[in-house]
């Protein structure tokens, strides 16, 4: 060590500056040492003359730091640290160390753009280095249930399969907790030249894996993307209206509710304040029964169309369904029409609602997630020719705000498919539906339910059963 700081000394190279702290030592050691030299006198010259060289090198290593020390300080000490001249602060501090000094010298700064911050809309972040946003959403849903008699499909209520009154499964009881319709989605916006850019999807966990078993597989609910004003992908149907549907534990909510999600090309356009247009061109899904020697097909798409009006006393909604029927011998053009709407009323601070939906028809059971895949939309006769299903649905619901927290709602609801002549009498041709049933959301982000439903059904033969069912609900967001 002492060469090392004698050669130090000699050709000048010097150590980086030291802090005030490491000077004070030095200087200590250097006093120290001095009155260890001069109250000495049993040491040998020599390691006398070598000691007093030591300190003549310490010595000239602090004058140098001093020396720069005061340098730095008269560099810093005016206009403070760079990160201060960039906050648009002083330092008022000119005291301040060279340790300080030194801490504060950014050693590398993030562009603007890689800052994660809030994004465009409700829950969402920016994208660093873009202006798009993105939000990843969706909620855990526990459902538990309980039948005082069979209702066939345990995880929704399905009239179609209510047991008939006098069979051995109608009878039975049954009790099921499943998470089934808990959901993932990501959403992801930006605004570009032609207008909003949005893609969506969402899936949740409703398909495959049977009823009995927690064993349950990812099911694709949405996948789509609007630019400006077209969309395309699969969404809802624009002959539903999921806004007008009630806020229910089940979730297959009430009988006369079209609830169908379709791939398509869509458009839709506020037109003036408050209406709304749409057109939609979406997949067919023949949906009907098929002799031996008979295939159906889907000759064409489903043709969509719906007008909308919403002002300060709600919404009001008018769809309309063109489609084509065909098999190898026929073809037969079939549609319907669907009154919906959410009408405000002056109760419960004026929250409370009725909320309802009718549809007249032919030939579109599939919208309906109950019939969905049951070919029953038409019936080939023995001539080859294409008999199209009679459909009339509604229903009407009433929603009562208690408070901010609490609210029930009432529905009812019927179904009824003019069936062909000479279908098998053991096909669906009337439901009911009615439930009652009391949400309570103590915190954003999380709700709790119950609800009592009953449904009924009847077959073409005139055979009737019904069922009660009770049910509840706990929903987390996140």
């Amino acid at each position: 060590m002492n060469q090392r700081l004698r050669d130090a000394s000699m050709r000048g190279n010097r150590p980086g500056p030291l802090s005030i702290p490491s000077i004070r030592v030095l200087l200590t050691s250097a006093v120290v040492g001095g009155a260890v030299l001069s109250s000495a006198p049993v040491f040998a010259d020599s390691d006398v003359e070598e000691l007093r060289a030591q300190l003549e090198a310490l010595t000239l290593l602090v004058e140098r730091q001093a020396e720069e020390l005061r340098q730095l300080k008269q560099q810093h000490a005016p206009s403070g640290s760079i990160n201060d001249a960039a906050d648009g602060a002083q330092d008022a501090d000119t005291t301040s160390s060279i340790n300080d000094t030194a801490q504060r010298q950014p050693i590398g700064r993030f562009p603007d753009d890689a800052i994660v911050t809030a994004g465009s809309f409700d829950g969402s972040l920016q994208i660093p280095g873009d202006d798009a946003s993105v939000r990843l959403g969706g909620f855990v849903r526990l459902e538990g249930s309980y039948d005082f008699d069979n209702m066939g499909i345990q995880d929704v209520t399905s009239v179609r399969t209510i047991p008939l009154d006098g069979t051995a499964e109608d009878d039975t009881r049954q009790a099921r907790f499943h998470i089934r319709n808990s959901r993932l989605n990501v959403d992801y916006r930006k605004t570009t030249a032609f207008g909003p850019l949005r893609t969506f999807f969402e899936v949740d966990i409703f398909g495959g894996g049977g009823e009995f078993i927690n064993n349950y597989e990812l099911r694709v609910r949405h996948l789509a993307a609007q630019i400006g004003n077209v969309y395309v992908g699969q969404w809802w149907s624009y002959f539903d209206d999921v806004q007008s549907i009630p806020e229910t534990s089940d979730f297959g909510g009430p009988l006369g509710a079209p609830i169908l999600r379709n791939p398509g090309i869509r458009w839709a356009a506020d037109v003036a304040p408050g209406w709304r247009l749409g057109l939609g061109v979406e997949n067919p899904a023949g949906d009907i029964e098929d002799p031996e020697d008979l295939f159906a097909s889907d000759e064409i798409p489903d043709i969509t169309a719906f007008a909308q009006v919403t002002q300060d006393w709600g919404r009001l909604r008018v769809a309309g369904l063109v489609r084509r029927l065909s098999s190898t011998e026929d073809d037969v053009t079939v549609g319907g029409i669907n009154l919906s709407g959410r009408l405000s009323l002056p109760f419960g601070g004026g929250k409370d609602n009725i909320a309802f939906q009718a549809q007249l028809g032919e030939g579109f059971t599939h919208y309906y997630s109950t019939f969905a895949g049951q070919g029953l939309a038409g019936f080939i006769d023995a001539d080859g020719r294409i008999e199209a299903t009679g459909i009339t649905s509604a229903y009407i619901a009433y929603q009562r705000w208690w408070s901010e927290q609490w609210r029930s709602t009432v529905y009812a609801s019927v179904l009824e498919l003019d069936n062909p002549d000479g279908v098998p009498g053991s096909t669906f041709s009337r439901g009911e539906y009615y439930a009652a049933n009391l949400f309570w959301t103590p915190l954003d982000g999380a709700t709790f339910g119950m609800e009592l439903v009953h449904a009924s059904r009847e077959t073409e033969s005139g055979l009737a059963g019904d069922g009660m069912r009770f049910q509840i609900s706990a929903r987390v967001d996140f």
